[in-house]
Order: structure tokens, then C-alpha cells, then sequence
């Protein structure tokens, strides 16, 4: 027998994370475009960086590499449970949300049960359904590319284990209204968990918005999932976390690998919640951002998605997958080609500095000879 047939029967369902152009670390773009400065807009990336007390906070950590961290990351468990008025046992850590959407995957999927997933949104849902052997299966959009949680009721069978929900979701920005979740609670069947991924919570408002944690207070089948890449800026440092009941805490446990989160990611993300003032500095460049790239799309007669996130879903109605190489190769701009969801005249473009912003807007400009 040849060692490649030693592998796992799902080998042939997995695809190992492969960084394209739009995925690569700016130093490396620079050098595949050949250029000496690019705008990366591709990975909702906070343009403000961390917050200057969790440098800080982390600077000081580093001091003490030659210990092992919490192994459950209390300290930064706390912290979370008195922001969210949750006990610190309904709080699991990860190395990223990644990582915490893989455990969930572990826990709960045996070979042959379904993930419903809907067809537009982060595609890490369908990687740890196939992960396990399990079958994703695809419920469709609304026609404003909004998550039809009627279609996924429409889904579920008895071999249905797990849902996964993305609010705010990506690519869209769009979320989904409290009224439309409570329905959707009460419908769901027993056998069922629904994972929310709610990344993109700190940068939602508005009363479209509702976070799922007051399901969880209430006991229903709900995992919850954030991360400190985001508002906080802590991408590289990689921490995530979730909030479910404690049975589903406590079951995921049974999987976590003990230190999965470092302690310089621990100390960065104890500082970070407590500097509010640094929140609200992202929020406020955010929506600035938000509204430049906005009023431009109206201009260039664009459709777009009003966002609950830190990017904004574009259809420009040109070729998406064109569009993505001629801003690459003659302006240094990488945004994000949604052709792979079927999507082949939309991008996703993140909000980064007003500069990287302007640059945006003048190569489509040009581009589109406005």
C-alpha cells in the first residue's frame, strides 16, 4: 500500500488553505506585482492597528515566553463574562475564530451528518463540515442576498447536527433582524445546534441588529463566536472566543488542545476590552470609510449592500474576476473577487485608510472613465 492511501477517507474533500494573490501578506504582493506600494483591501483588516495599551500590555508579556499561559485563558474569560453579564463557564477560548469553528466541528459532526450552511458566506463553515465527513448542505439566499432562515428550516432532517449562521455576514454585510431569529428559534427542532458567527458584532447597529447572546442566556441550542481580529485588531495575534451554554462549552472543551491561546494574545485582548476609547476611534474611521466608498458606488451607478461590517459587498456589473486583475496589475489594489460564489460582477472591498480608500475610487473612476 502507498503511504497516500494511508490518509483519512475525507483526504479528497479537503483543500489546504492556498494563498492567492488576494490572501498573501502586503510585502509579498509587492514583490508577485512588482510594485513598491500596494493597497490591500482584502481581509477587513483594521486600517487604526491595536490598541496602544494592548501593545503595551503584550510588549510587557513577551518578558515571560518561558511560561505557559492560562490553559483556559481565565483572566481573558472574565473580562468577557462581566462585558457580556454571562458566567466566565459559558466562555471557551481559540486561536482565532478559525480555530473555534474547527473545535465546534470536532465536537458535534460524525461522518455522514449535515451542516446547513447558507450559499453566500465564509466558506471555514464548509471546510470543518467536510473536515469530519459530514455534508454540507446548501440553503439559498433571498433575492437581496439576505440568509433565508425559512429555506434552512426547509433543510433540516433528521441527520441535520449543526447550522451555521453568519451575522453580520460575509461577504454581504447584511444581518439578520431579531424578529427573524426569534421565529426561527422557536421552529427549530431539539436535535439541532446553531453556530453564529458574530465577528463583525462591534461594528453592527442600528435596531437591524441583534447579537444571539440573549439566546444563549436563555438556554437555547446556540454557540456564539467572536474575535478580537477584528474592531480590536489583533488579527496576527490570533485569539477567538466562544459563548454557549455550558454543555456545549464544557463539550467543546473535550477537544481544545490545553495553551491554544498564547499569552501575549491573552494580555493584548485584557487590554483591549478595556480601552473603549480606541473602539470607538475604528468605529468612527469605519463609518467614514463606509460612507466614501458609498457615496463613489452611487456615483459609478454601482449597487452595494449597506454594511454592518468593516467592508462593503459591491456589484459593479463588469466582470468581477477582470475587474480584480486590472486593479491589481495597473493600480497596486486588492480587494476581494466573490466570483467563486457565483457572484462573477461583485467584489467585497474592506474599509482600510482614507488614502488606501481614495486610491480605490480614483482607479474606478478611471476604470470606468467617470
Amino acid at each position: 500500500m502507498k503511504i497516500e492511501q494511508l490518509v483519512r477517507e475525507v483526504y479528497p474533500n479537503l483543500m489546504p488553505y492556498t494563498s492567492k494573490l488576494a490572501d498573501l501578506p502586503v510585502e509579498e504582493i509587492k514583490k508577485v506585482l512588482g510594485k513598491e506600494r500596494v493597497f490591500k483591501l482584502s481581509f477587513n483588516e483594521n486600517p487604526l492597528g491595536p490598541s496602544p495599551k494592548a501593545i503595551e500590555a503584550m510588549q510587557q508579556a513577551i518578558r515571560k515566553l518561558n511560561l505557559y499561559p492560562s490553559s483556559t485563558g481565565a483572566l481573558v474569560q472574565q473580562k468577557i463574562a462581566e462585558m457580556e453579564e454571562v458566567l466566565p463557564e459559558n466562555i471557551i477560548l481559540s486561536n482565532g475564530a478559525d480555530e473555534m469553528i474547527t473545535m465546534v466541528a470536532q465536537t458535534y459532526l460524525d461522518p455522514g451528518d449535515e451542516v446547513i450552511i447558507p450559499e453566500v458566506t465564509f466558506v471555514q463553515y464548509f471546510a470543518s463540515a467536510h473536515l469530519m465527513g459530514a455534508k454540507p448542505v446548501l440553503a439559498p439566499m433571498k433575492e437581496d442576498l439576505g440568509i433565508d432562515l425559512q429555506a434552512i428550516l426547509d433543510r433540516i432532517t433528521t441527520k441535520t447536527k449543526l447550522i451555521c449562521l453568519c451575522n453580520p455576514n460575509n461577504p454581504t454585510g447584511a444581518v439578520i433582524r431579531k424578529q427573524e431569529l426569534v421565529s426561527f428559534f422557536q421552529q427549530l427542532p431539539d436535535h439541532v445546534i446553531v453556530v453564529i458567527d458574530e465577528a463583525y458584532h462591534e461594528y453592527a447597529g442600528g435596531p437591524e441588529y441583534f447579537s444571539s447572546i440573549p439566546f444563549v442566556k436563555e438556554n437555547y441550542p446556540v454557540f456564539v463566536i467572536r474575535t478580537f481580529s477584528k474592531i480590536y485588531s489583533m488579527a496576527a495575534a490570533r485569539l477567538g472566543y466562544g459563548i454557549g451554554p455550558v454543555p456545549i462549552v464544557n463539550a467543546i472543551h473535550q477537544v481544545r488542545s490545553p495553551f491554544n491561546v498564547n499569552s501575549v494574545a491573552q494580555a493584548g485582548a485584557v487590554a483591549s476590552l478595556k480601552d473603549q476609547e480606541h473602539v470607538e476611534q475604528a468605529l468612527k474611521i469605519n463609518e467614514a470609510g463606509k460612507n466614501l466608498l458609498y457615496k463613489a458606488f452611487e456615483e459609478l451607478g454601482f449597487t452595494y449592500i449597506k454594511s454592518h461590517g468593516n467592508f462593503v459587498y459591491v456589484n459593479t456589473g463588469y466582470n468581477s474576476g477582470e475587474l480584480f486583475t486590472q486593479l491589481a496589475e495597473q493600480y497596486g489594489i486588492i480587494v476581494r473577487n466573490l466570483s467563486g460564489y457565483g457572484l462573477t460582477t461583485s467584489l467585497r472591498i474592506s474599509v482600510g485608510t482614507e488614502d488606501e480608500l481614495q486610491a480605490l475610487i480614483q482607479a474606478l473612476y478611471l476604470i470606468f472613465e467617470k
